[in-house]
């Protein structure tokens, strides 16, 4: 499993609604594809995002998204660096 950073810019901003609709659709997409969510942060604007996944590869989070119909910007293998 490699620990995965996904980016996503949204225009116009997203609202809550939106936020709470696309995760609805796409938990049981991450789910099917074995990604396991860690975090979301979230732009003050609500107009970016990062989110942090635990998956096999790449791949299967795009996959997940795209089976959800969830747009998404950038994915990217990250480590984790603590002090």
């Amino acid at each position: 499993m490699v620990r995965l950073v996904l980016e996503t810019t949204y225009d116009p901003p997203f609202t809550e609604t939106d936020w709470d609709s696309a995760n609805q659709r796409l938990f049981p997409c991450l789910e099917l594809h074995n990604v396991r969510w860690i975090r979301s942060l979230v732009s003050g604007d609500r107009t970016r995002s990062i989110c942090e996944f635990e998956a096999p590869d790449a791949e299967s989070v795009r996959q997940s998204y795209r089976q959800a119909q969830v747009p998404f910007g950038r994915i990217w293998a990250a480590e984790l660096q603590e002090p």
